[in-house]
């Protein structure tokens, strides 16, 4: 079994800097991989709040809990200087309390900087003064969210703590309004019409960047072509439409909302392929083998007309029961040939190692006050299969397109897995009895080894999720770096424009790529921006998709409020020190405080990655199926707590509970994201 990394601790008297993660009344300074963190106590954070870059003299520690501690002597840089709050009314102003516990302080809201906040109310606060040893912060309300009892207002509050713009300006929304909306074909525009293209969606989809037509040869090869709404002659560089394209970054899908990245007046209508309307397309027509190899035929701007709008469901209905609208009949010969031909590039791909993560996904519906109403399991069938096979084939064939042209370009990149991360995925595999070897630098093909030896068995969910966290986050680039989850050599994002600024991007550059010739310098800055834009587009995507987590860790809360002292089947998807994280059959995660298992004393075995009882011997392991009772479901924390076995004593569960909310839940944050790479 491989060690684990020792970390190394620093000597007191040390100067440092790096990040202040605070946890409340305490926190802790990262600096580099190879040291431990150093704590800060409360007496000695200065007034350094949550993320803030910050100056550290080590000493030695007082209580001996910690190997290194320290003392923020200077706050570099402010990470932030908003805060969401809860507002109320003093005697000569204001006071607001962020709502977020790892921000400890009160701001001092003067007369006449309040927006008209009562006592109550939710508001976005701008820190203009940054409390000293004495006295308190001071700020200014910028936006007064809302009220409790207010439609949206749980779900309004995470968006403002991401800080995510969701409003247009009026002269941005009359740029749009003046768009052009005749559509004629021009000069090197190809013309579709004629196809009986289609677009598959989900039946609730509204922006429809894609759609597909495929037919088989005589030589047993198919035509494919993807065709995507071309938002780059809308959106042109230089626009308001453009500049706060970028700024967002991507759209944003919540349980009761889409933030758009455009207006929906283009997202929704102009820029969308909607049915039996002419829209602007680029598309990307290529040939495909019966051994999956794509051979690119076009790539042009063109013009294009859906036959019909389909959905998932229908065409999954198709498929395995043959039963189809009647409108959808004479468009199932092609749908067939485009599922063949799907079947043969993913073939094609798992050939060449691509992981597939069988990962359920779940959707929380809401009734019209934002109210859960059920958890349901997301369907992967195949015609949400075959059109995700066809988007990989696009996207591939554009980026080996954009980078035969030998100019900068944007690329889907994603790295090998991290090496400390893969030792622990080793460790748990050795110990749950998996006979395979994975080598110190793997290939995708090792990965998708260890996933296809576990499929299907108790420990597969495990195992993928371990498998996912030593892999990193992919993200965009200027470097071609091959993606090594779909064992693509080169890749980007081509197929949603509509709702993210990097497939814009490649649009513009395969634009560029066909008629444009630009200088030297023209070509210089260019890439001076791509390079910024690729570092941009993947903190927006990271935050966006925190922001969606958020939100549905929310309503999954919420979900789970009436059902406090109910039992249920679980499985356990982690172990630490404070206790043991299990999973529903609904997709809702929570924790088994170790503080809860009182039948024995219970300790964490690092070797074997279990929880074992001291007198007892119990032994609880990754991926056991056990019995749980919910003690526990603080929508305000988003934090759900069970204890082990079933509760009939409503005296029993009431004890539990109380001991749950007693319990330090709030770590079990830690499990969804690895120290070293939270924001």
């Amino acid at each position: 079994m491989e060690e684990k990394k020792t970390l190394l601790s620093y000597k007191p008297g040390v100067v440092l800097q790096g990040v202040y993660k605070s946890y409340g009344r305490f926190g802790f300074l990262l600096t580099d991989e190879d040291h431990e963190d150093v704590y800060i106590a409360d007496a000695d954070h200065l007034n350094a709040v949550n993320n803030d870059t910050v100056e550290v003299k080590t000493k030695k520690s007082e209580s001996g809990r910690h190997n290194t501690e320290g003392r923020i002597t200077k706050v570099l840089e402010r990470a932030n200087d908003t805060f969401v709050c809860t507002y109320e009314m003093v005697e000569d102003g204001g006071e607001a309390v962020p709502i977020d516990e790892k921000v400890d302080m009160v701001i001092f809201i003067p007369e006449g900087a309040d927006m008209q906040a009562t006592t109550g109310a939710r508001v976005m606060v701008e820190v203009t003064k940054w409390p000293g040893e004495w006295t308190d912060a001071e700020g200014k309300v910028t936006e007064v969210i809302g009220y409790k009892g207010d439609k949206g207002l749980d779900i309004d509050i995470i968006v403002a703590q991401h800080r995510l713009p969701h409003e247009f300006s009026e002269k941005l929304l009359d740029e749009a309004e003046n768009l052009p909306r005749d559509i004629q074909p021009g000069k090197g525009v190809k013309d579709f019409r004629d196809l009986p293209i289609v677009t598959i969606d989900g039946p609730d989809s509204k922006d429809l960047d894609d759609a597909v037509y495929c037919v088989k040869k005589d030589n047993g090869h198919f035509q494919l072509g993807v065709h995507i709404a071309d938002v780059s002659r809308y959106v042109t560089k230089g626009s308001l439409l453009d500049e706060e394209a970028y700024h967002r970054g991507t759209s944003v899908y919540l349980a009761d909302r889409v933030i758009p990245m455009l207006p929906f007046l283009l997202s929704n209508d102009l820029c969308s392929l909607n049915h039996d309307e002419d829209r602007y397309a680029m598309s990307c027509v290529m040939d495909v083998a019966p051994d999956g190899t794509v051979k690119t035929e076009v790539i042009s701007p063109s013009v294009v007309r859906v036959a019909r709008r389909c959905n998932y469901p229908e065409i999954n209905k198709a498929f395995q029961e043959g039963l189809a609208p009647a409108d959808l009949k004479p468009f199932l010969p092609m749908l067939e040939d485009l599922k063949e031909c799907a079947d043969c590039l993913r073939n094609n791909r798992t050939q060449r190692g691509a992981l597939d993560f069988d990962f359920p996904e779940y959707k929380v519906v809401l009734d019209e006050d934002g109210v859960p109403l059920r958890i349901e399991k997301r369907i992967r069938g195949d015609a949400e299969k075959m059109i995700e096979d066809a988007m990989i084939a696009a996207n591939e064939a554009v980026a080996r397109f954009l980078e035969k042209t030998g100019h900068t370009s944007i690329y889907r990149v994603h790295d090998h897995p991290d090496a400390e991360k893969l030792n622990s995925l080793r460790r748990l595999i050795e110990i749950m009895g998996v006979n395979i070897q994975i080598p110190k630098d793997p290939e995708p093909k090792d990965i998708q080894k260890l996933l296809a030896t576990v499929k299907g068995e108790d420990i597969e969910a495990v195992v993928q999720v371990m498998t996912l966290r030593s892999l990193p986050q992919a993200c965009y680039s200027t470097e071609n770096s091959g993606h090594f989850g779909i064992a693509s050599e080169c890749y980007t994002h081509f197929t949603s424009p509509i709702r993210r600024y990097p497939d814009l991007m490649v649009h513009r550059l395969i634009r560029q790529a066909l008629s444009d010739e630009l200088n030297k310098a023209q070509l210089k800055r260019q890439t001076e921006f791509l390079l910024r834009a690729a570092d941009h587009c993947s903190e927006t995507e990271q935050n966006a998709t925190d922001t969606e987590r958020d939100v549905d860790d929310l309503k999954m809360t919420e979900y789970m409020v009436p059902f406090v002292g109910e039992p249920f089947d679980a499985h356990i998807t982690g172990i630490t020190r404070f206790g043991i994280f299990v999973g529903l059959d609904n997709g809702v995660e929570g924790l088994i405080h170790i503080d809860s298992m009182d039948d024995d004393e219970y300790m964490y075995q690092e070797d074997t990655m279990t929880m074992k009882g001291r007198f007892s011997g119990t032994t609880y392991a990754m991926g056991m199926p056990v019995r749980v009772t919910l003690v526990k479901a603080d929508k305000e924390r988003r934090e759900v707590d069970f204890i082990m076995g079933e509760i009939h004593s409503p005296l029993n569960l009431e004890k539990k509970t109380r001991s749950s909310s007693k319990s330090h839940s709030h770590s079990k944050k830690s499990q969804k994201k690895n120290k070293k790479g939270r924001k």
